[in-house]
């Protein structure tokens, strides 16, 4: 049982909304090891004590520091990180910014389906493990 749980990628998911974190988290399964955070600042608290997070996925619109901001940093602090950004937003030259600055590896759009969330997850974990440290 350990080694199954050693084997599970961390997933980091940033969302201002309990709901949606809620629903993010069962959608990822039992596959992931899934840690929540309710803003930027908890998620860059989360990163600094705890190595094991392999993907970020963070909404783009939140109170305070806005997902772009922290797609930004955690693209300066921690390259190796794979990072997906989730919107229910159409302003494409936001977007378009914070997938440039934040070296975004995919944009989903809510409402997110269970189905697209751990297609996604499954091709950003395959690509943590090929990223250099």
């Amino acid at each position: 049982m350990r080694d199954t749980q050693q084997a599970r990628q961390t997933i980091l998911y940033v969302d201002d909304e309990e709901l949606a974190r809620k629903y993010f988290a069962r959608a990822a399964g039992s596959d992931y090891e899934v840690l929540l955070a309710s803003g930027a600042d908890e998620a860059m608290s989360i990163l600094r004590r705890d190595a094991r997070v392999a993907v970020l996925v963070t909404d783009f619109r939140m109170p305070g520091r806005h997902g772009d901001d922290l797609l930004r940093q955690v693209a300066q602090e921690y390259p190796h990180l794979v990072r997906i950004l989730v919107t229910a937003y159409t302003d494409n030259n936001a977007l378009l910014g914070a997938a440039n600055f934040g070296e975004v590896f995919r944009i989903l759009e809510k409402p997110l389906g269970v189905g697209t969330v751990r297609e996604v997850l499954a091709s950003a974990t395959t690509a943590a493990v090929s990223r250099p440290r």
